[in-house]
């Protein structure tokens, strides 16, 4: 149970820090020179509205996934940060999908109620 809500967290923490970042990055190196050379406030309202009303969403399921790997407060403050910074969230999600990985290797993640005891035999 707690190693399928994981990966649920895993795979929704995933795709909000690539959606993140991807606007970020559109944001800081297409939009924002745009507005300065162009004038031009098309893709920095768009794209900056969308990344910001996303960014709350990325901080729910960071905090979410971060919590259930049991991610120290300031590092969960980093990831959590990491949405704010261009390519910053690309990096995170890759390290926390490691510690992920590597906690399911090792067997954290696992629940005592997913590993129950079979019933033992009847006796003859």
């Amino acid at each position: 149970m707690a190693q399928a809500a994981a990966r649920r967290a895993l795979v929704r923490y995933r795709v909000m820090a690539y959606t993140t970042a991807v606007l970020l990055i559109i944001l800081v190196f297409a939009g924002i020179p745009l507005q300065v050379w162009d004038h031009n406030l098309w893709i920095v309202e768009v794209v900056g509205t969308m990344h910001g009303y996303l960014y709350l969403v990325y901080l729910l399921v960071a905090f979410d996934f971060t919590r259930k790997l049991r991610v120290p407060v300031a590092r969960m403050l980093l990831v959590l940060l990491a949405g704010t910074v261009p390519f910053a969230a690309i990096v995170a999600e890759r390290l926390l999908t490691r510690r992920y990985e590597r906690e399911l290797a090792e067997g954290l993640l696992s629940d005592p109620a997913d590993t129950a005891t079979p019933a033992p035999a009847a006796e003859r």
